[in-house]
């Protein structure tokens, strides 16, 4: 009983820290799964999904549905659209379209908001380098209610948007929803009891390792989280938890924190809570998790949305987001770690704001979008604090790098030399306890000169 327990609260925590990260880099809007191949075709009159537009707005939607787009680049594609959508009131309509509810519900049926959702929307929006997805693949025995499930999200980094084709990107996207709902499907009833989970886990990490690499491109980056719910254990967790749809999320799945939650989370935020042993503080954290998932998902969609409803102040406001967020995320990979039996370090990511210079009409840029990971040697000498202050420290001296370097010398690197800074960023703020590392496959570092290029 003790084991299964585990099970189920282990495989709950892992995915409320995945939810909490993938929000917490991208709008709500962002998380979408879809596993159709929709045509686009514009909306007939009496048949268009969201009422509060006209057709005329509809039309303006799809005139960037451009002829052959699903082999033009990414970035064929985005110079175009961007040339088009370069006035503030078709800008004002595509932001009413991406927050409309109905359209988002209709996505994975109605050819209009497909196209919005799962093409111009991630490939055209200011973050489009790196997105996340999320959803779920179940068993599907079908003489039994009994179903294994996985739920997922998965990370698409664009590396290449110069050679990258958006039907290679739509389709990288799609094989890895079909590809999990064949791993899932390709295990026997016996080896999904949660009896099994030891070993079931150690093979799904297989699986979904050979599925990255099996679909990974130097054009492409991929990777994969997910949180493992065995037969019985689904069972429980079916009638109150597990999702009826498609996995992806319309609004938000939990009401507001309310001021009991908090109150209840900020008994943790004690006077030297700084100066205990980090093991201690997360230790508590999951005992808190554990006694009532449903307020820590609350808490966690309020962070995820940044959309608070009780006063904080800054200090409270600062534990909720970055203490309780490290920490949870560090729970939650040492439990991953436990059932696969291989390490899985936390990790940290971010696109910084572009950096930019015009001059006569033309213009010159950079952009990044780094991610880093850390270990922590020891949990039980390294304190809470430690751990804010060189994690906060490495994030804050990557934005100072980037905001302070001379745009004209940023303009001369290369990726090699981005990487070599962010190395010695790293460097500079690991310890004899905590080790931070920048992984030259999760840089993305990309400039254009348009003032040097023949009219």
């Amino acid at each position: 009983m003790k084991k299964y327990l585990l099970i189920i609260l282990a495989a709950l925590l892992s995915v409320s820290v995945l939810t909490w990260y993938t929000r917490r880099r991208n709008p709500p809007e962002q998380n979408n799964v879809s596993d159709t191949r929709i045509p686009v075709t514009a909306p007939e009159p009496g048949k268009m999904p969201d009422h509060s537009f006209s057709r005329e707005d509809y039309q303006r939607l799809l005139a960037l549905r451009l002829d052959g787009y699903e082999d033009m680049t990414v970035s064929d594609f985005q110079m175009q659209v961007w040339e088009l959508t370069d006035t503030a009131e078709y800008r004002d309509l595509l932001e009413r379209f991406t927050q409309s509810k109905t359209l988002f519900e209709w996505k994975d049926t109605d050819e209009t908001a497909s196209f919005l959702f799962y093409v111009l929307e991630p490939l055209t929006a200011e973050k489009w380098r790196s997105r996340d997805y999320s959803g779920y693949a179940d068993s599907g025995f079908s003489h039994t209610k009994d179903h294994a499930m996985l739920e997922y999200v998965f990370t698409l980094t664009i590396l290449s948007p110069d050679t990258l084709t958006i039907r290679d990107y739509n389709s990288t996207r799609l094989n890895i929803i079909s590809g999990m709902q064949d791993i899932i499907k390709s295990k026997t009833r016996e080896e999904l009891q949660d009896e099994n989970a030891d070993s079931m886990l150690a093979a799904l990490q297989t699986d979904t390792d050979n599925l990255i690499e099996q679909l990974q491109t130097e054009k492409i980056g991929i990777s994969i989280d997910y949180a493992y719910f065995p037969l019985s254990a689904q069972n429980i967790n079916n009638e109150n938890k597990r999702p009826q749809d498609s996995g992806a999320q319309e609004t938000r799945s939990y009401s507001n924190g309310t001021e009991e939650d908090y109150r209840s989370l900020l008994t943790l935020k004690t006077a030297n809570y700084q100066k205990i042993p980090l093991m201690d503080f997360n230790n508590a954290l999951l005992e808190w998790t554990n006694e009532n998932h449903e307020r820590m998902e609350r808490i966690s969609e309020d962070t995820g949305w940044n959309d608070f409803q009780v006063i904080l102040n800054n200090e409270e406001l600062s534990f909720v987001k970055f203490t309780v967020f490290l920490s949870g995320m560090e729970n939650g990979k040492a439990i991953q770690s436990v059932f696969t039996g291989q390490p899985t370090s936390p990790y940290y990511g971010e696109e910084l704001p572009q950096r930019t210079t015009e001059e006569n009409g033309t213009a010159a840029w950079c952009s990044l979008y780094y991610q880093f990971s850390y270990s922590i040697s020891d949990t039980e000498t390294i304190t809470v604090g430690e751990r804010d202050r060189q994690i906060k420290g490495m994030i804050n001296a990557v934005e100072t790098f980037w905001n302070d370097t001379d745009l004209e010398s940023m303009l001369k690197m290369n990726k090699n030399d981005i990487v070599k800074e962010l190395q010695k960023i790293a460097a500079a703020h690991s310890s004899s306890h905590i080790t931070i590392t920048i992984n030259e496959k999760q840089v993305h570092f990309e400039c254009m000169d348009e003032r040097k290029i023949p009219a």
